[in-house]
């Protein structure tokens, strides 16, 4: 493990090389420096209830968890102090250069000797953590930039974040090339699309009964969205943008889901999102088309995914695990309804989540 996260530092810190040819920001020492002071400030600013320097620290999701979380202190009557005794120890594991600050982030894991005490109004340290008040912690942080700096978008816990050290390192926009071949494919399906004037329904068969992949893929020779190949890069796409608005910028998912089925993707059977649904690395390992209705207007599919990543429901108030798990990998289902009704760079939009029973089947798109 240790051997692994060397080899990825060494790896990133190269590509970081490059990166910082056009962005000084992503220049190792530069990262190194700016995370091991936020983490400091962020130790600091917390101990403090200093919302508005937390404010400045992170972005705007990562803020608004941690505001219930200080809300949830005060209620109570508690206060958390966090003492940095030594470190932070900072590796570069994670690196995005997307040419677009509001795209752009790195991921660096930090360790440090804490003090950490829940303090009563009384002013009486609450016994948890088995009683021990000061500990060893590991986190995986990824850093957003704004205004030429780093600032928090997301924290990991330990096993929770070793998804890391597997992610693409993108060291230039160009050097993505499974995002280009797939954002290259989904703009020619658009251009082959039906013209305006002709609906999906006129051109579909009357009595449509059968199997949906071939059903789709008839239909993708005179409307090329309805392609498989096409409907997978677009749930790809739509996963990862999930992934992301757990605790990250919610606007990719938003242009890719109605707000109703993204209220169901983050705060599942929770219409006061009191709980979050948190979904960390997860990679789609099958995409089945389970129906589809050309006749709808707009056309809709039904798509079951198998997905492999960590995944639980936390309490936003608490932070505890309400049910799944933090540091184990898990296979899970989702079935998705989509409706061609999208923009052209994202034409399939989710409008309805369920999540379908556990099952086994070979084969998919």
């Amino acid at each position: 493990y240790q051997r692994k996260r060397a080899a990825r530092e060494r790896r990133v810190e190269l590509a970081a090389a490059e990166a910082a040819e056009e962005d000084p920001a992503f220049a190792p020492a530069t990262v190194h420096a700016e995370a091991s002071r936020l983490f400091k400030d962020v130790q600091k600013a917390w101990s403090a209830g200093d919302r508005d320097r937390l404010a400045h620290l992170a972005g705007p999701d990562v803020m608004r968890e941690w505001t219930r979380r200080l809300d949830d202190f005060a209620r109570r009557g508690w206060r958390n102090q966090v003492e940095v005794l030594s470190g932070p120890r900072v590796e570069y594991v994670g690196l995005v250069n997307r040419g677009d600050e509001s795209q752009n982030h790195v991921v660096v894991r930090v360790e440090a000797w804490l003090r950490d005490e829940v303090i009563d109004s009384y002013g009486r340290v609450i016994p948890r953590n088995e009683g021990r008040t000061e500990m060893s912690m590991s986190e995986y942080w990824t850093l957003g930039e704004h205004n030429g700096h780093w600032i928090v978008v997301s924290i990991e816990q330990g096993q929770e974040g070793d998804h890391q050290l597997d992610e693409a390192i993108v060291a230039t926009p160009w050097a993505d090339t499974t995002r280009l071949n797939e954002q290259a494919m989904v703009e020619q399906a658009v251009s082959d699309r039906l013209p305006d004037d002709v609906k999906v329904a006129e051109i579909a068969p009357a009595d449509f009964a059968g199997d949906a992949r071939v059903a789709a893929m008839d239909i993708s020779v005179v409307d090329g969205r309805f392609a498989p190949d096409v409907l997978a890069a677009e749930v790809r796409r739509a996963v990862e943008a999930w992934a992301e608005a757990v605790d990250g910028d919610d606007s990719d998912l938003l242009r890719r889901a109605a707000p109703e089925a993204v209220s169901q993707l983050l705060h599942p059977n929770d219409p006061l999102a009191r709980t979050r649904l948190v979904v960390r690395g997860p990679q789609v390992q099958e995409v089945r088309i389970a129906a589809l209705d050309p006749k709808a207007d707009p056309p809709t599919m039904a798509v079951e995914l198998k997905i492999q990543g960590r995944r639980y429901i936390e309490d936003r108030d608490t932070a505890a695990v309400l049910s799944g798990s933090q540091q184990r990998t898990t296979t899970f289902h989702e079935r998705w309804t989509l409706a061609l009704e999208g923009d052209e760079d994202r034409p399939w939009r989710i409008v309805d989540v369920n999540a379908p029973a556990p099952r086994s089947h070979a084969g998919g798109l």
